[in-house]
């Protein structure tokens, strides 16, 4: 596996940024520049890679292309097509979205729509679309595992990679963001199993994150500190040993670099211990 953080970090120059993340133990990046960059910024930053033995694990797009503004989802869609083209041209792990809110609030949130059939059937065919626009053959386009929509559990995952059916459509594991209740979160380590068990033979790239129970109500499942939280994480990283050594492994979601050098110390720490 292929060990990193899910941020850039500041930095002032490619190098800076190459060496701060083999600084941690990083052995993947997530791209440091997008499909806006220039073509001579995006060679420093890949010959810093290379001179560091960095992979780039992915490239994100993170725009909503389930907008229910017309115009903002055409123009996200193009930002998904250019961004798969650029992991395609620089041979990333992945180029990585979640499928996105048709409803209104944020384009991550939660909408009743988010869950209907037609809202499904745009699902599979906007990611149709932005794979057939790149055909790509050395990346993959995933989407990301969300609680509050699709795909929210393994086996819609499962359903969605047959209905797509292109071979460059691939998992996105994020185990964490599907654990959106009580009864996951009873039977999370059978869960996170059941996740590798179903998918495995199709993941690309995964979040590692911590969660906890917290005492708000109803219900308060939250991202804690890798090693602070409940998840099993020698469950976790034994069931990611059985996949690809190019599968990357992602820390995300902390508040600064020292929680960031925290975080990756404790994974360390936990396959050495395996």
């Amino acid at each position: 596996m292929r060990l990193g953080i899910g941020t850039t970090l500041d930095h002032d120059s490619p190098q800076e940024w190459a060496d701060a993340l083999v600084g941690m133990g990083c052995t993947t990046a997530v791209s440091p520049f997008d499909c806006t960059a220039p073509q001579s910024l995006k060679r420093e930053y890949l010959a810093q890679a290379n001179s560091h033995a960095l992979s780039i694990g992915e490239v994100g797009v993170w725009k909503n292309v389930m907008s229910p503004d017309q115009s903002e989802r055409q123009a996200n869609l193009a930002y998904a097509q250019q961004q798969l083209a650029l992991a395609e041209e620089i041979g990333a792990r992945c180029c990585v979205n979640i499928s996105g809110n048709s409803g209104s609030g944020g384009w991550d949130q939660y909408s009743a729509s988010n869950y209907l059939p037609e809202t499904y059937d745009r699902i599979v065919e906007t990611t149709q679309n932005i794979i057939d626009a790149v055909n790509p053959q050395r990346t993959s386009y995933a989407i990301e595992c969300m609680p509050w929509m699709v795909p929210d559990s393994p086996e819609q995952y499962l359903q969605l990679i047959a209905d797509i059916n292109r071979p460059a459509f691939a998992v996105h594991l994020d185990y964490t963001n599907m654990i959106n209740g009580v009864e996951r979160w009873i039977g999370k380590n059978a869960f996170i199993e059941h996740c590798f068990n179903l998918l495995g033979s199709k993941v690309v790239s995964v979040h590692v994150k911590d969660v906890q129970l917290s005492a708000n109500l109803p219900t308060s499942i939250v991202e804690i500190q890798p090693g602070k939280g409940d998840i099993d994480f020698n469950l976790v990283f034994r069931q990611i040993a059985k996949l690809s050594e190019e599968t990357t492994v992602f820390v995300e979601h902390l508040p600064n670099r020292d929680a960031y050098a925290q975080a990756m110390k404790y994974v360390y720490k936990t396959l050495k211990s395996l």
